[in-house]
């Protein structure tokens, strides 16, 4: 009974951000040394757009006026000014958006509150605050949701590429659309540059399975500019944010035994698409509580909202209709035909069977929406899948112990699963075949009847 006292107040202490609330001095702000209230530094992809639109409502949340976004004499770098509510004080954030390996030189030397990037912090990252992870709950906020887009021109007719052809159309070996089947036109190759978080999210899920990126390729600091450039340019094919395909073609992804899958907001809100991703935020122990407060607001419904609004994947849950297809377990096909899934997983530290840092947040997202008056009589089933492992006995076990893990802990929540099963590796959502890539088979999903 302690342990599981002691448990539920530390998921109490994990959840608190999400119950956004504040007492926040609002008309006399403190400025650093440099007249901003805080400083965002890091990854183009939240900088360019998401990171000031979710500045901008932050602010409107506490009532600031006069809001306005400014661009400095610096490319990819805004100030959000705005007047205190009583007041009339002038404050400014600062976004400046020249690639996630920036934000975390700039958290280091305490230039930037808060550290955006669109892949999680490196080793040799962390390595920097040697009295602090930076990996832990309480200083990474997980953003949003993504999807890695695969481009290419409009006329291009070719519908989808599997990871393998990705691999080698981006090294070079593959020059002509013919060698796969579509026109005699050479490819030309777009890739963010060496800062990008998008390159380096692009490089571990794509490259890191022997391939390297051609000498050949043109390299862009903005989403924007490449998705533009590769949308003019006949056999053209690049990589870009999901909320940054502009005119350019989808691609659709074969990973493994996996479906083609475009990248569409329920794939990615699952994490099921290949190329998913997560959006983060790291801060380092700064004392600058609007920075903290902003993180706060980031958690919220009322700031995931705002993410939605930005064209990137919001955390809130919502539900979706799949339709069964002969591929899936037959109880697993009862199950998909009688209910809804919830536009979550839950996903844990890999080598471990702890929750990670947005499963931990998604726990209060599920109970807040049972607690919903149109929800409060509904069953929820969750429903567990492991990556390959040396037998399918193994495998078994082992996704139904990840699915009772999450029971256990949604039922500190309030939560109560009335029924739930393992499926062992079945139904994979990325290539078995290397350990690097299956552990994104390791997932509780969530369905609702």
């Amino acid at each position: 009974m302690k342990k599981a006292n002691a448990l539920f107040l530390l998921l109490t202490l994990f959840l608190a951000p999400l119950s956004y609330s504040t007492t926040l001095e609002l008309n006399k702000p403190s400025l650093n040394s440099r007249g901003y209230l805080f400083e965002i530094h890091g990854s183009n992809t939240i900088g360019a757009h998401l990171a000031p639109t979710l500045v901008e409502q932050w602010l409107r949340h506490h009532q600031f006026e006069t809001i306005e976004r400014r661009k400095t004499t610096l490319t990819n770098e805004v100030e959000i000014w705005a007047r205190t509510p009583a007041s009339g004080m002038t404050i400014k954030v600062k976004i400046a958006a020249h690639g996630s390996s920036t934000g975390f030189l700039k958290l280091q030397s305490n230039i930037a509150d808060i550290a955006a990037a669109s892949r999680p912090v490196k080793h040799s990252e962390n390595a920097l605050f040697p009295s602090i992870n930076l990996a832990q709950y309480e200083n990474e906020t997980v953003l949003a949701i993504d999807g890695l887009a695969i481009i290419a021109h409009p006329a291009l007719n070719i519908s989808h590429l599997t990871i393998t052809q990705l691999g080698q159309i981006f090294s070079g070996e593959i020059t002509n659309w013919a060698d796969l089947g579509g026109p005699n036109l050479d490819v030309t190759v777009h890739s963010r540059d060496g800062n990008s978080g998008t390159f380096d999210t692009f490089k571990a899920l794509v490259l890191s399975r022997g391939y390297s990126l051609t000498e050949e390729a043109l390299r862009y600091e903005s989403n924007e500019a490449l998705s533009r450039q590769v949308a003019m340019s006949p056999g053209a094919i690049g990589f870009t944010a999901f909320a940054s395909i502009g005119q350019a073609k989808v691609i659709a992804i074969v990973d493994g035994e996996s479906l083609p899958m475009p990248p569409v907001t329920t794939s990615i809100a699952t994490e099921d698409y290949p190329l998913s991703r997560r959006l983060y935020l790291y801060q380092a122990n700064t004392e600058n509580n609007y920075a903290l407060d902003f993180l706060s607001f980031v958690k919220s419904q009322a700031g995931q909202r705002s993410v939605e609004q930005a064209g990137f994947v919001s955390q809130n849950l919502s539900e979706v209709q799949i339709p069964p297809n002969e591929h899936m377990p037959q109880g697993y096909r009862f199950l998909v035909s009688q209910a809804h899934r919830l536009t979550t997983n839950f996903r844990f530290v890999p080598g471990t069977k702890q929750l990670d840092n947005k499963a931990l947040d998604d726990l209060e997202r599920l109970s807040n929406y049972m607690n919903r008056p149109e929800n409060q009589t509904r069953e929820v089933f969750l429903v567990g899948f492991v990556n390959k492992q040396s037998n399918e006995f193994r495998a078994q076990i082992l996704s139904e112990a990840r699915v009772q893990s999450v029971k256990n802990k949604l039922r500190l929540t309030g939560v109560e699963t009335n029924a739930m099963t393992g499926y062992g590796e079945l139904n994979p959502v990325s290539d078995n075949s290397d350990e690097r890539y299956a552990l994104r088979n390791q997932r509780v999903e969530v369905w609702i009847k």
